[in-house]
């Protein structure tokens, strides 16, 4: 196809006159190429004389399209073109000498387009690193930071009347350094127009710098090969090396209870695919992790390659680069790690497979487990699925056989499962702290030994919602349907969707009533009543407030691990997969904060968080114990994970789900319309549920349209849709995908998106 709506020139910018057949452009072949664009389609450009024999399907290129130059990368090098040639346009450079994307990757992102309603330039704009993005040269990058002499006084000038500048000036004070531009506007949710106006007042110095490669701070850890496996870990590996060994590509799910030694499987697995001259990637869902993992495979492989979206635009590609060359035969890191150019991949490994963050949110909305399955099968690799609490779905396809059970039931050692005692908080009395008696007790006897406590609440903060007394209203951003979360340290109000701060106001906006109270908890309370209640610990917060830098994650665990923080405070990044043996008590503040959500998927992720939480204790010799505090312990979510009772709540829910036709049993297709005028909203969200009802089978039923559970985000009204097919429906789920994404290329007004099976429907 011709790129652009010139769909009749000559590679000129103005047409020719009127009457003047157009001229053929000379060309030495020709190129298939796709573009970062919403566009289902390849374009055909014709290949220079000069760059004759160069252009080759992987590598980038630089094309025209409209009047613009772009980058894209070729898929084909077809010998005619399929349209007219006096129309194709020429290729204007070739940006690499050899081909950056291989012929696994161009299968892959082929089919990640097809099965996630994009295009194929925007999936294979979606795997490769940022600095692949632009044509070429050094990454230069503005960095930003406070003015020399800048402090409180000039802050406190911003406050009342330029609120995005006083936000970003106040977190470049706390920074002290310089900083990234982008990343610091990123975590506030901020435009560049807050930074150029300090700037131009001398508040702020703004410089452009060729982007640093960092050294990562990750060090091999001190973690022995144990010399013989549990007889579970030996069927595990064995398992395993069968398929490697017979080149079968398996799908394995390794169910292992917190604390059995699935790791040591995972290490064992990829020692085996080297010996084979075989490589592996290991997918971890949070960066938190990254540090830890790394350490254990460092100490046991070496060279360890490490990709995650925390690191420099430079650092990255060096590391995607030493990857493709053949220098590290082992990658570890979180979603996106899954694309690098890996040759002769034999082991793909997800850890903690369940969780939602390997559902990727913005375009290509891929789901890396899924595609980590897809990617080990077309490389004849094994692909291992490992959780203490698979997801459903997994669940379900390893008892339909389509994935191989593993297990390993027990701990390391034959130690049990930490006991776990449920407090209902709603037995506690009224005015006490956000502490119950039994957690108090527990903290106070684990410092008292010289042991360490984990304390997890998944909410930033210190108070998550302003309520009136007078007229029951809570205090909401004008700008989302979200309610304020009060910060004690900002002495703001904070919207955690959109970011916005406002001064806590003194009387409740609705009925003016100044009868404003502050309900809840979130992690910064949680601190702060720690060390009242703890004078001498030593605590340590990690949130996203506290971690803003790339190397506090990092610093933070590295800390903890060495024992010069007694207790660890921390939303759901200290949720999982951390591993310190001197940990005996794990108190989890709240269990209920996602048990009530508007989400078919809130009993599970409750489930699975109670269960990751409480497998942080006794994981070394010390015995351990759990807290959970809830004010619904009888729900089925919270009492069968303080059983440990994997099956039996998949049990329970999946009937739930079966009888809805719910995941996994069906799949669910989900649009998203959104604009500033609601009316706008509703009339496209009817239309388009009104043509599903028309155009698609029976066997497929078509919910809402209705406004979204978070209705309103950023001035923006949203209204969804949710179309559901039985799992046999193959051919009809095809159809309704196929309808949506055709409905969305044809709608500019309200933005629409299509997301294939969701991970969450607020």
């Amino acid at each position: 196809m011709v790129p652009g709506s010139m769909r009749a020139t000559t590679g000129e910018l103005f047409p020719a006159p009127e009457g003047t057949p157009p001229a053929r452009p000379a060309c030495e072949g020709y190129a298939s190429v796709v573009l970062n664009r919403p566009v289902r389609t390849q374009f055909t450009y014709g290949v220079p004389p000069q760059l004759a024999g160069r252009v080759r399907a992987g590598m980038r290129v630089a094309v025209p399209f409209g009047n613009r130059r772009h980058v894209g990368v070729v898929v084909g090098v077809p010998e005619t073109p399929d349209v007219d040639p006096a129309k194709v346009r020429l290729l204007h450079e070739v940006l690499d000498e050899q081909p950056l994307v291989g012929d696994d990757l161009l299968a892959l992102t082929r089919w990640m387009a097809d099965e996630y309603a994009c295009s194929w330039g925007e999936a294979l704009h979606g795997v490769l690193p940022a600095a692949l993005k632009r044509e070429r040269g050094p990454a230069r990058v503005l960095v930003v930071a406070a003015a020399p002499g800048v402090g409180p006084e000039q802050l406190a000038e911003l406050e009342d009347r330029h609120p995005k500048q006083h936000r970003l000036l106040r977190t470049l004070l706390e920074l002290g350094d310089e900083v990234e531009l982008r990343e610091v506007l990123r975590s506030l949710g901020l435009s560049e127009s807050p930074a150029r106006t300090l700037a131009r007042r001398g508040l702020a110095t703004l410089r452009r710098v060729v982007q640093r490669r960092e050294e990562l701070l990750t060090a091999r850890s001190d973690r022995a090969r144990p010399e013989q496996l549990t007889p579970d870990q030996r069927r595990a590996v064995d398992a395993v090396g069968n398929a490697l060994a017979a080149g079968e590509a398996t799908t394995f799910l390794l169910r292992g209870v917190t604390g059995s030694g699935k790791t040591e499987v995972y290490l064992r697995a990829i020692e085996q695919a080297l010996e084979r001259g075989r490589g592996a990637i290991v997918l971890v869902p949070e960066i938190a992790l990254t540090p830890q993992t790394v350490g254990w495979f460092r100490s046991r492989f070496g060279e360890v390659a490490v990709l995650h979206s925390r690191m420099t635009d430079s650092t990255r590609l060096a590391m995607w680069q030493r990857v493709r060359a053949g220098e590290a035969r082992v990658v570890v890191g979180a979603r996106s790690a899954l694309f690098a150019p890996l040759p002769d991949l034999g082991v793909v490994v997800v850890d903690e497979e369940h969780e939602p963050s390997f559902k990727q949110e913005s375009t290509p909305r891929y789901h890396a487990r899924d595609v980590a399955v897809r990617r080990a099968r077309e490389a004849g690799a094994v692909c291992i699925l490992g959780s203490a609490t698979p997801s459903l779905e997994s669940w379900h396809r390893a008892a339909a056989g389509d994935y191989r059970r593993l297990e390993l039931p027990t701990r390391i050692g034959g130690a049990p499962m930490p006991p776990v005692d449920v407090v209902d908080v709603r037995a506690e009395p009224r005015g006490s702290t956000v502490f119950s008696r039994e957690l108090r007790q527990r903290m106070e006897s684990a410092v008292a030994r010289g042991e360490q406590v984990i304390l997890f609440l998944n909410r930033r903060g210190w108070a998550p919602v302003l309520w009136c007394r007078e007229c029951k209203e809570t205090v909401r951003c004008e700008q989302c349907d979200q309610a304020l979360t009060f910060h004690q340290r900002l002495k703001r109000a904070v919207c955690h969707r959109c970011c916005e701060e406002v001064a806590p106001p003194a009387a409740c906006p609705t009925c003016t009533a100044p009868a404003l109270r502050y309900l809840g908890a979130g992690s910064e309370r949680i601190e702060h009543e720690l060390r009242a209640l703890l004078p001498d610990a030593r605590v340590l917060r990690m949130d996203s407030d506290t971690m803003r830098r790339r190397e506090d994650y990092e610093q933070a665990l590295d800390r903890f691990g060495r024992g010069e923080v007694d207790v660890l405070v921390g939303t759901q990044m200290i949720a999982k997969g951390l591993d310190f043996p001197r940990v005996t008590v794990v108190g989890i503040v709240s269990a209920d904060v996602a048990l009530h959500l508007p989400d078919f998927r809130a009993a599970e992720r409750t489930f699975q968080l109670v269960s990751q939480v409480a497998g942080r204790a006794g994981r070394g010799e010390l015995p351990g114990r759990i807290v959970v505090q809830t004010g619904a312990p009888e729900h089925p979510a919270i009492r069968l994970a303080a059983g440990h009772d994997f099956d039996g709540f998949c049990r329970w829910e999946d009937e739930l789900r079966r009888e809805l036709g719910y995941p996994p049993h069906g799949r669910l297709l989900r649009a998203v319309l959104e604009d500033e005028e609601e009316a706008r909203v509703a009339d496209a969200a009817r239309d388009w549920a009104e043509r599903l009802r028309a155009e698609l089978p029976d066997a497929l039923s078509v919910l809402g349209p209705a406004p979204a559970p978070i209705a309103f985000v950023r001035k923006r009204h949203r209204h969804h849709l949710l179309v559901k097919a039985p799992p046999d429906a193959l051919e009809a789920f095809a159809a309704a995908r196929s309808l949506l994404t055709d409905l969305a290329g044809r709608t500019s007004r309200p933005r629409a998106t299509v997301d294939v099976d969701p991970a969450s429907v607020l």
